[in-house]
């Protein structure tokens, strides 16, 4: 894992719940993570996806639509410069649910992906993930 610099942003989730991070680490590559928000799936708020299989199961598409909530809260920050640098750490599908609608200038500040679910994970089990290899 590459070094993850200070104020870096770590958003941890998956289908049903998020956790948004701060690195207030030291800049010599030490992960010290600061819980900023807890973000939980609210089906009432869902943005749905504009094409879903007729088929697909409501969890499925609650949770397709809480990786768009995750995803558009990435990029209006992004937008407006609250972040330079982020790591996404999610399962698999949800991981790849938020890349492909990240906006490019929020696309571009993503350090690393992690296709893990940590969102039950104690923090420093976290901090341990994201530290760099010596």
């Amino acid at each position: 894992m590459r070094r993850i610099p200070r104020e870096t942003w770590v958003l941890v989730a998956d289908g049903a719940s998020a956790r948004l991070f701060r690195n207030l680490g030291s800049e010599n590559g030490q992960v010290r993570l600061h819980q900023e928000e807890a973000l939980q799936l609210d089906p009432a708020e869902g943005v749905m996806p504009s094409v879903l299989p007729s088929d697909m199961p409501m969890r499925e598409a609650e949770e397709a639509s809480f990786a768009r909530q995750l995803a558009q809260r990435l990029n209006q920050a992004a937008l407006v410069d609250r972040y330079e640098h982020l790591v996404l750490a999610a399962d698999p599908q949800t991981l790849g649910q938020i890349r492909q609608m990240l906006h490019e200038k929020a696309r571009n500040r993503v350090l690393a992906e992690l296709p893990k679910n940590y969102t039950n994970a104690p923090r420093e089990q976290i901090e341990r993930a994201l530290a760099p290899d010596f």
